[in-house]
């Protein structure tokens, strides 16, 4: 009896096996059937690619191949990098696929934040360093000086490292986000010594940083400036470096 039952078992076995491998056979058919419709199908061929408002200014001449193509035969990633390439000036780049026939690119346009001289032009960057593109003439963007730059790092579309690139980001980002030192317009920013962090404000005010604590002392800037203790018109320097902030006024102001 125990060697019928062994038999039994076997034959089940095969015919299970059999069936898994009809079961597989069909989902590879299946899947191989639909992918091929989905990779021929004129219903997903290309026909419109759309983008940004915020990017607008994109050239779709440049993507005018894609049009026709398979959607899923387009190649994302490289669109992704010939765009990138292209417009340095864009930041949080995708290329989605709405389907059946619509490519979407979504982006956003950096926002300058300074500028440098550098080799007789204007390079300007963005609120993370990036470097966007130069100018022959300067624009009213703060212009920073003592970033040490080498031609052969600094290329459009790529951050600028370092630490006084660094510090300069970080002072000029939060005078921007700040609702009372926004309205300052800063002429410029000299990072060489980030001892002493010199920022030329309005006509020819002074506030100095380092770059221990600087949000710190930015946070104490605000609060002067939104008490009403410091007036733009006399205030020649503030010197924020000390435990104490050093306010001196104009001499001529001062003077009985």
């Amino acid at each position: 009896m125990a060697k019928k039952s062994s038999v039994n078992i076997s034959r089940i076995a095969v015919i299970r096996i059999i069936i898994f491998l009809l079961i597989g056979f069909g989902l590879f058919t299946g899947y191989i059937n639909v992918v091929e419709y989905l990779t021929s199908s004129s219903l997903f061929q290309v026909k419109e690619v759309m983008i940004d408002r915020s990017i607008g200014f994109i050239d779709l001449r440049s993507l005018k191949d894609l049009k026709g193509a398979n959607i899923f035969k387009v190649d994302i990633k490289k669109i992704d990098r010939q765009i990138a390439q292209q417009y340095p000036y864009i930041a949080q780049l995708r290329v989605v696929r709405q389907l059946p026939d619509r490519l979407l690119i979504l982006a956003k346009k950096r926002e300058p934040l300074m500028q440098i001289y550098f080799k007789k032009k204007y390079l300007v960057l963005d609120k993370e360093g990036v470097a966007l593109y130069y100018t022959l003439q300067p624009s009213a963007l703060p212009q920073v000086s003592g970033i040490p730059l080498e031609r052969d790092w600094t290329f459009l579309g790529g951050p600028i490292r370092g630490q006084e690139m660094g510090k300069a980001v970080e002072i000029l980002n939060s005078f921007k986000g700040s609702p009372y030192l926004k309205r300052w317009r800063i002429h410029a920013v000299q990072v060489e010594n980030l001892s002493k962090i010199d920022l030329l404000v309005g006509e020819n005010m002074h506030v100095i940083l380092d770059q221990d604590d600087t949000a710190d002392k930015i946070g104490l800037l605000q609060m002067l400036i939104s008490a009403n203790k410091i007036d733009l018109n006399k205030v020649k320097y503030i010197d924020l470096r000390f435990k104490e902030p050093v306010i001196a006024n104009n001499i001529d102001d001062t003077k009985g």
